[in-house]
C-alpha cells in the first residue's frame, strides 16, 4: 500500500478547498484522526473530513463519500437529528484528495442512555426509510472482510467469511445508518445528532445494533422489532470486520484479537 495520506496532508487539502470557496481560515484544528481526519476550519462553521489510513481496507473513497453526503442531504431536509453537510457537502477536491464539508457543531461531551440510544436509532431509522436511492448491502463489513481476504491468510478469517458472508447475503435489507456505535452520537448544544455516514448501507435493522459499544440496555430499549438471534449473527460479522481491520493494522492489539477470534470460533471449526 503506498500513497495513504498524513493528517497533514488532510489538512492542506480542507485549508485549500476552504480557498477555493472563499471561507475563512485563520486556523485549521484537527478535531479527529482515524479512518479520516477531520479539520475544524475557524473562524468559519465548517468541519471538513478527509479520508485517510481508511483506504488500507475501502480504497478509493469517493463513492463513500458521495452516498454519505446525498443520504445526509435527505436526512437533514427531512428533520433528522444528524449533523447536516454545509452548503452541498461536496466531496470537493484538492490536492488529490477528496474533501467533504460539514457543518460544525460544538461538542458537549455526555454519557449517552440506553432510553436515548434506542429512541435516537429508532427515530434515523424511520427517517431512514424514506430514502429510495440505492445503497448497496452491508457495505462497511462486507469491504473490509473482502479486503482482509486477500492480504491475509488467517484461517479464522477465511473459514468465518466463508460461512457468515454468504448468510449475511440472504438477511432483510432496508436503510441502515450501517455504523451505529456510540462514538457516532455527538452531543450538542440543540441535541444528540448522529454523524459519520459512511457505511450507510441497506440490510437488517439488527445490523445497527451489533456495535461492541452498544449495551443489552441499549437494546432492550429500541423500541422496533428485534430478531434476537440474527443480531447475535450480526454480533459475528461485527466482529469478523474487526478482525480484518485488526489483520491489516499495523498496530497490534492481542487482547483484542483473543476477543473477536473466541467469539468467531463457532464460524471457523
Amino acid at each position: 500500500m503506498i500513497g495513504i495520506p498524513t493528517t497533514g496532508d488532510a489538512v492542506a487539502a480542507s485549508v485549500a478547498v476552504a480557498a477555493e470557496l472563499g471561507l475563512p481560515t485563520d486556523d485549521a484544528i484537527v478535531v479527529a484522526e482515524g479512518y479520516s481526519v477531520r479539520v475544524r476550519l475557524d473562524p468559519a462553521p465548517v468541519l471538513t473530513r478527509v479520508v485517510t489510513a481508511g483506504r488500507i481496507l475501502r480504497g478509493e473513497p469517493l463513492p463513500w463519500m458521495e452516498r454519505e453526503v446525498a443520504v445526509c442531504s435527505y436526512l437533514a431536509a427531512a428533520g433528522a437529528s444528524i449533523v447536516a453537510p454545509w452548503s452541498g457537502g461536496g466531496p470537493y477536491a484538492a490536492l488529490g484528495l477528496e474533501v467533504s464539508l460539514w457543518e460544525w457543531m460544538e461538542p458537549r461531551p455526555q454519557p449517552v442512555s440506553a432510553e436515548v440510544y434506542g429512541a435516537l436509532l429508532k427515530d434515523l431509522h424511520d427517517a431512514l426509510g424514506g430514502y429510495v436511492a440505492d445503497l448497496p448491502t452491508l457495505v462497511g463489513p462486507l469491504t473490509d472482510i473482502a479486503a482482509a481476504q486477500c492480504v491475509s491468510d488467517n484461517r479464522i478469517l477465511h473459514r468465518a467469511a466463508d460461512r457468515l458472508v454468504p448468510l449475511a447475503l440472504t438477511w432483510p435489507r432496508r436503510p441502515l445508518h450501517g455504523d451505529a456505535h456510540l462514538g457516532n452520537v455527538l452531543h450538542t448544544s440543540a441535541g444528540p445528532r448522529w454523524i459519520d455516514f459512511e457505511d450507510v448501507c441497506v440490510g437488517p435493522v439488527e445490523w445497527d445494533l451489533a456495535s461492541r459499544t452498544v449495551t443489552a440496555a441499549m437494546v432492550d430499549a429500541y423500541p422496533g422489532e428485534l430478531d434476537r438471534e440474527r443480531l447475535e449473527e450480526c454480533r459475528d460479522l461485527r466482529n469478523l470486520q474487526v478482525l480484518a481491520a485488526l489483520l491489516t493494522d499495523s498496530v497490534q492489539n492481542s487482547a483484542l484479537y483473543d476477543a473477536v477470534t473466541s467469539r468467531l470460533r463457532r464460524w471457523s471449526e
